[in-house]
């Protein structure tokens, strides 16, 4: 008599592997520090059809460089805020930092990826600003205070109540026609959610970067590399917003980019 079961089937076609970094909890703390993922993340990833991979803060990067080679693209999480010496800034009291081991893992990890390997990348929210960190460009460190023409709230966190209750703030994104992101999301307008307080700065746009969305008071809302490689990072939280189709298209986009080279690679047979 057969032993399978629906739990021990292996599955017919393999899944790209999509890595994702972490966040880091009580950092100050040892006994109590730990590595974690929002599960929002990892449900858009597997939702799209993905294999969700996390990759912790290695201290050794060598086990970063061989978790990589597991994984067919990439996921940035969002987060707190880097350190603004990453950039030549001076810290604001309006910051909330990322520990000293994330930032310093994110930012290898981002530059190890985009110029060292061929990794198909989606940003999320702090992870675009990754994106741009990690070509040598540079964030706005507070949108309230450094940027006084705005006309919107970015930052649902700082609204009275909770996402649940239905306040999360939302605006329009405006994108450029023919851009990747577009074609991914099939509109060159969309509404985004908001929670966010930095911004990258376009007078400090990472090397080879190129903004293709914006808010209506000029926010920098989405950018990419150009190229036939999938390189893009939005501001906002596409994995909080799984039940519109051109959210979930970002992932959808990231896994099929995946496939298509995991498809390429000797490793992948």
């Amino acid at each position: 008599m057969s032993t399978d079961t629906p739990h021990t089937a292996l599955p017919t076609r393999r899944r790209p592997v999509i890595g994702l970094n972490m966040a880091v909890m009580e950092e100050d703390q040892p006994l109590r520090a730990k590595a974690v993922c929002h599960l929002h993340y990892i449900d858009a990833v597997a939702a799209a059809g993905g294999l969700p991979l996390l990759i912790p803060p290695y201290r050794d990067l060598t086990l970063m460089v061989a978790a990589l080679a597991q994984v067919d693209g990439c996921v940035f999480i969002g987060g707190d805020d880097y350190d603004p010496a990453t950039y030549g800034g001076r810290p604001q009291p309006a910051e909330q930092l990322v520990g000293e081991r994330r930032n310093r893992f994110d930012l290898r990890l981002a530059a190890h990826v985009i110029d060292r390997t061929t990794l198909p990348v989606l940003g999320v929210c702090g992870g675009h600003q990754l994106i741009n960190l990690a070509r040598g460009g540079a964030l706005v460190q507070d949108i309230a205070s450094d940027w006084p023409a705005t006309s919107l709230s970015h930052d649902s966190s700082s609204r009275a109540g909770t996402p649940q209750a239905g306040n999360v703030f939302r605006h329009p994104v405006r994108l450029t026609p023919g851009s990747a992101i577009a074609r991914i999301v099939g509109a060159d307008r969309v509404t985004t959610n908001s929670w966010h307080h930095q911004a990258i700065d376009p007078k400090r746009m990472g090397r080879g970067l190129v903004a293709t969305g914006w808010s209506e008071d000029g926010v920098i809302e989405a950018v990419e590399l150009p190229g036939e490689r999938l390189v893009v990072g939005v501001q906002w939280h596409p994995e909080r917003l799984g039940d519109e189709g051109e959210h979930r298209a970002l992932f959808a986009a990231l896994v099929g980019a995946a496939g298509a080279r995991a498809s390429r690679s000797p490793a992948s047979s």
